[in-house]
């Protein structure tokens, strides 16, 4: 059994969440352009401490299609500071791999504000209730930026 399952207050508020993802990256390189997922999260929400093996809470993404087509194939999203309703804060870590077939598959995107000139801003706001949307702007250490908005409807189950 899952370790996110295993706590009913976990699976009610972020396990299995209809979830909508959109990203725009500008590169020089690998990324530009603006891609999209619509999927079901397999987590997204605050994690208490109980639920994290660092032991304290955690803001938690994970957003990947099953079937693996799409334009975004993985969104993973970590912050221990937008938590207990802080609703903005420059200390995360993001991870984006996107496909298509002008670009293929290029290795995975990943803005971590704790490394060296990496920098950006997560906004989590509630549009509506039960319904949580997260926006990303930043830029990596090799000036790629992203501006990700990704939105999680009330859970289904």
């Amino acid at each position: 059994m899952s370790l996110l399952t295993s706590s009913p207050v976990a699976a009610q508020s972020a396990n299995e969440r209809p979830a909508s993802v959109v990203v725009v990256m500008s590169t020089s390189r690998n990324y530009n352009g603006t891609y999209r997922l619509k999927e079901i999260a397999r987590v997204c929400g605050e994690l208490p401490k109980e639920l994290n093996f660092a032991g304290v809470p955690l803001f938690h993404v994970q957003l990947y299609p099953d079937s693996g087509s799409g334009e975004v194939t993985d969104v993973t999203f970590d912050s221990t500071a937008l938590v207990g309703g802080v609703t903005t804060t420059g200390k995360f870590r993001l991870s984006v791999n996107v496909q298509s077939p002008s670009i293929g598959k290029p290795p995975a995107y990943v803005l971590d504000t704790a490394q060296p000139k990496m920098k950006g801003t997560a906004t989590l706001t509630t549009p509506s209730k039960g319904t949580l949307q997260l926006k990303v702007d930043g830029v990596n250490d090799r000036g790629e930026t992203v501006d990700l908005t990704l939105t999680c409807g009330p859970n289904q189950k």
